[in-house]
This record gives structure tokens, sequence and C-alpha cells, in this order.
């Protein structure tokens, strides 16, 4: 019995030599598709690992350039408030000079009135430095 199966055995790998070497182009041709195949899917999972990096590469720099809008936005709120109060503060103080400037020319008024009426000689010299004419008089 061992013997016929080893005989078996024998045919066996005979009848497969001769299929391979009666078909070895069409075993061939599978095999290629074969390694054409696996080498396809080893470089679509590199590219889909670089895609997936690039996503997340970009996903930082979304995440950084908000954080510097944030910051910048804050600044610009702080500068805001800032230029705001010194804006009002301007805006107070022109109050005050303007209400300064109307009593001055309000006191101004009243003392050439008095002097038209008390001190005409006054009222000249005053003209007279003050515009650098010369009076002459009717």
């Amino acid at each position: 019995m061992m013997v016929s199966l080893d005989c078996g055995g024998i045919m066996l790998k005979k009848k497969i030599l001769e299929f391979a070497l009666k078909n070895w182009k069409a075993i061939l041709i599978v095999l290629l598709l074969l390694v054409v195949v696996l080498k396809t899917r080893y470089d679509y999972h590199l590219m889909e690992s670089a895609y997936q990096t690039r996503i997340e590469s970009t996903e930082a720099q979304i995440e950084g350039l908000i954080g510097i809008h944030e910051q910048e936005m804050h600044e610009k709120q702080l500068l805001m408030e800032s230029y705001l109060e010194e804006l009002a503060s301007l805006e107070k103080e022109y109050e005050v000079t303007l209400q300064e400037l109307d009593e001055e020319r309000e006191r101004k008024t009243r003392e050439y009135v008095r002097k038209f009426s008390e001190d005409k000689e006054g009222l000249i010299k005053d003209i007279e430095t003050t515009l650098g004419l010369e009076y002459v008089s009717p």
C-alpha cells in the first residue's frame, strides 16, 4: 500500500510539473497580476496615510491660525477701548478749553466795552499793541 501511495505522489508531482510547463505563461500572468494587486494595495495604503497626515497638518495649521486670529482680535479690542477712552478724554478737554475760551472772550468783550465808555485811551493803546496799527484821531 505504501508503494502505491508513493507512486501516486510521484504521479501527482509529474502531472503538476507537466501542467506548469504547459501553462507557464498563464501561471506567470496570474502571479504578476497578484504582485500588481498587492503593490497597488500597498501604494494605496501609503497614499491614504499621507492624505491623513496632510489633513491632520492642515487642521493643526487652522487651529493655530484661529488662535492667532483670536489673539489679534483681543488686542484690537483693547486698542479700540483705549482709543475710545482717549477720544472721550480729548472731547472733555476740548469742551473745557472751549468753555474757557468763551469765558475769556466774554471777559475781553466786557473789558473793551468798559474801556470804550470809560478809558478810550487804554482801548486805543490795546488796539495799537494787539493789531500793530497806529491810531489817527479824526
